[in-house]
């Protein structure tokens, strides 16, 4: 399973086209909230609702089955330990830090694909691309000034 995870764009539409147009491929979109728009106008991105999000009708979490098993997806960088347990999960994801964050906690992958806007760490227009098997969990980190110079 291909995963392009985006979290934080701030209203930046332009940079979630320009990646649904360099991924045409993933098996899903992931939003992890602060998109300040709403789900139409981030198709084909499912997104959950971050702080900052007045407009559409987003979930405050989503759980997403993965090869690997249950993905928990929510804005904030706490989950409640009671639905990681109840929903059996092993991959964690959030936004809102704008940090980059690949780690493993307690026996489940944590991951944060930082900001596309206002970036809080030295990878501004971060995003990442997640790719799940049964037993192997890959992550790799990118930013949009990477492809933006490809392309020139």
């Amino acid at each position: 399973m291909k995963i392009l995870m985006v979290s934080d764009t701030h209203g930046n539409n332009e940079a979630l086209d320009l990646l649904k147009n360099t991924y045409p491929n993933m098996d899903l979109y992931l939003h992890l909230g602060d998109s300040e728009s709403d789900e139409f106008s981030i198709f084909p991105f499912r997104s959950v609702k971050g702080n900052c999000d007045h407009f559409g009708d987003f979930r405050d979490y989503l759980v997403i089955p993965t090869p690997m098993g249950n993905l928990f997806a929510q804005h904030k960088p706490i989950p409640n330990s009671q639905l990681l347990r109840q929903y059996n999960v092993k991959i964690f994801a959030y936004g809102h830090t704008h940090v980059r964050k690949y780690s493993k906690e307690s026996g489940i992958i944590v991951i944060n694909p930082g900001a596309i806007s206002f970036a809080r760490d030295q990878y501004d227009y971060s995003y990442a691309l997640v790719s799940i098997e049964k037993d192997k969990l890959d992550v790799e980190f990118h930013t949009l000034t990477e492809l933006i110079s490809k392309e020139k």
